[in-house]
């Protein structure tokens, strides 16, 4: 009876599964059909274990809708929970670096209850624990190298078929939003790429952080074609960066990879000068045309961006001791009630929104949380002896440098793929440091056992 039994589940389970998936390939497109399984196999791997997890949700990113993105990253945090936190002599990850980490988990959860609109504020609050939930699976669940290398690499190949999306456009064409260009003295302008982002931007936010880390797998690499694999790399994210116009990511970039030379091999400097003086007869004209324009107050952009902050330090002053409330939503709210022929999402400044957010108390406290981060990152790469170490410490650091100086002329946290890709570079740099520990915990180890014996 048992064996009968038996049988009949054999062949009724699959004959039931068979028939919900031809009904749902019935009723949905395939792209969505082709998701919709994809996503069930990536769930069902990352029960079974939680890097898997980690690795679909770094590649998914781009892809998913924001909302989707969030839900994964919470169920990946309950299930980490519910396969570790409740088992027995399982210890969570602890360093001094969480710290200031912790402390603005604490403020921007008090900045939401404190908010003009607190319903507002829990949009970006919502988006900032996802993508920290997510950072406190990686620095507890990567134990070695090869396992930040496999993710590090996920992220560049991923940046890298979003970068040739963003070159297929370029292509076969894209409308252009007049708001993106200033016609008047970009007349030449006919094109920005955006790829799966919306906004040329916004694309080029997500590539800056990517180019610094492309660039330390190259470098770090061994085997031929490897090297010649994350040159391509390399030089497909840098392009697209290109074909985004975006001058801020432009400047951007240069900064992160000046610090990823200042830290990997100071004598690249040197070289620097003269690649920048070929790129004036490299470059398209319409590309020097735009370089020329950083800073011109004759470009309409520009214009907008400073009389923005000019109002949004009036806002500060006016709420300096705990800013409007945290997110976009009060300070939108806020900043209309100052001037309404200005519709603005926020102040096209990183750290004037943050001080606008959340007070003067919240931007140093932000300030402290990446100084910290870049302080030990860099103390850990100056003692490891781990090539791999050092130079992958350096590239996400020069990732983070990227986007924090973007951040002068654009809120680089406002979009949730932005946010989460920042605290994943976080989590990336908080492995790359424990595992520098691990690894002189192993020296000494060793040491110690030689001199007794």
């Amino acid at each position: 009876m048992v064996i009968k039994t038996l049988e009949k589940k054999q062949i009724v389970i699959p004959l039931l599964l068979g028939a919900v998936l031809a009904l749902l390939y019935s009723k949905i497109s395939t792209i969505m059909f082709a998701g919709l399984i994809g996503g069930i196999a990536m769930t069902l791997l990352a029960i079974y274990d939680i890097k898997i997890g980690i690795i679909a949700a770094i590649v998914s990113l781009p892809f998913l809708p924001d909302k989707l993105a969030m839900l994964f990253m919470i169920y990946l945090v309950f299930i980490f929970l519910f396969n570790n936190i409740f088992r027995e002599g399982y210890t969570i990850k602890q360093s001094f670096v969480h710290v200031p980490i912790i402390v603005f988990i604490l403020t921007i959860i008090i900045g939401t209850i404190t908010s003009l609109d607190p319903m507002g504020s829990f949009r970006d609050l919502a988006i900032h624990l996802s993508a920290l939930g997510l950072l406190f699976i990686m620095v507890n669940s990567v134990n070695s190298k090869n396992e930040l290398n496999v993710m590090l690499t996920a992220f560049v190949f991923t940046a890298t078929l979003v970068a040739l999306y963003g070159i297929y456009q370029y292509f076969v064409g894209v409308e252009l939003d007049p708001a993106w260009v200033d016609e008047t003295i970009n007349p030449d302008i006919t094109i920005r790429v955006f790829s799966v982002f919306g906004n040329p931007n916004i694309l080029a936010e997500y590539l800056i952080m990517s180019i610094p880390v492309s660039v330390a797998l190259f470098w770090n690499s061994r085997k031929l074609i490897k090297k010649l694999i994350f040159f391509l790399t390399s030089i497909v994210l840098a392009c697209t960066l290109v074909l985004t116009l975006s001058r801020g990511g432009w400047v951007g970039v240069a900064f992160g990879i000046f610090v990823f030379m200042l830290l990997v091999e100071k004598r690249l400097l040197l070289l620097s000068i003269p690649v920048g003086l070929l790129s004036i007869f490299v470059l398209p004209q319409s590309i020097i045309n735009r370089i020329q324009t950083i800073g011109s107050l004759a470009d309409s952009s520009n214009a907008w961006r400073i009389e923005t902050w000019q109002i949004t330090i009036d806002i500060i002053r006016d709420h300096w001791a705990t800013g409007v409330g945290f997110g976009y939503v009060p300070f939108k709210k806020t900043f209309e009630t100052y001037i309404r022929t200005m519709p603005n999402f926020h102040a096209h400044n990183t750290y004037l929104e943050l001080t606008a957010e959340l007070g003067i108390v919240g931007i140093i406290l932000f300030a402290i949380l990446i100084f910290v981060i870049y302080k030990y990152a860099i103390i850990k790469s100056i003692e490891s002896k781990d090539k791999y170490i050092k130079v992958i410490i350096a590239g996400l650091l020069g990732g983070i440098a990227s986007l924090m100086i973007q951040g002068l002329v654009e809120h680089v946290l406002f979009m949730p793929k932005i946010i989460i890709t920042f605290w994943t570079m976080i989590g990336f740099v908080l492995v790359a440091m424990k595992l520098s520990e691990i690894e002189a915990k192993d020296d000494y180890e060793k040491y110690k056992k030689s001199a007794e014996s």
